[in-house]
C-alpha cells in the first residue's frame, strides 16, 4: 500500500503527460475539435454576462464537454482505421461513420440539455 501511494505523483505526472500529448495532437489535427474549443471559451465568457443559477451553467458546460469528449475518441477510432489500412474498406468505413455518429449524439443531448435548461 505504502508502495503505491509513493509511486502515485510519478504514476499522476506521467498519465497527465500522456493526456496532455493527446490533447494537443488532437488540437493540431482537428478543426473541428478547435472550433469546439473556441465555442467552449465563447460559452464560458457569455456565462459571466447571463444571470443564470450556477447550476445551469454547470450542467450545460458538462453536457457541451461530450462534444469533445466523442471528437477525441472519433479522431482515435480514425486514426487507428488509417493505421490498419489506406484502402476502401467497408468495415473501417463502417467504423470512421459510428465514430462521426457518437459525435453527432453528443450534439444532439447538448441541445436538448440546452432546451430544457431553457424551457425550465
Amino acid at each position: 500500500m505504502f508502495r503505491l501511494l509513493k509511486r502515485a505523483p510519478a504514476r499522476f505526472r506521467k498519465s497527465f503527460g500522456y493526456s496532455w500529448a493527446g490533447l494537443k495532437c488532437t488540437f493540431q489535427k482537428e478543426e473541428s475539435f478547435r472550433l469546439e474549443i473556441i465555442a467552449l471559451i465563447v460559452m464560458l465568457i457569455l456565462f459571466a454576462c447571463i444571470s443564470w443559477p450556477i447550476w445551469k451553467k454547470l450542467i450545460l458546460v458538462a453536457s457541451y464537454l461530450l462534444i469533445p469528449l466523442m471528437e477525441i475518441v472519433n479522431t482515435a477510432i480514425e486514426d487507428l482505421c488509417n493505421l490498419i489500412t489506406r484502402e476502401q474498406n467497408e468495415l473501417v468505413k463502417n467504423a470512421k461513420d459510428k465514430g462521426a455518429m457518437a459525435v453527432l449524439l453528443a450534439i444532439i443531448i447538448n441541445a436538448i440539455v440546452l432546451a430544457c435548461l431553457l424551457l425550465y
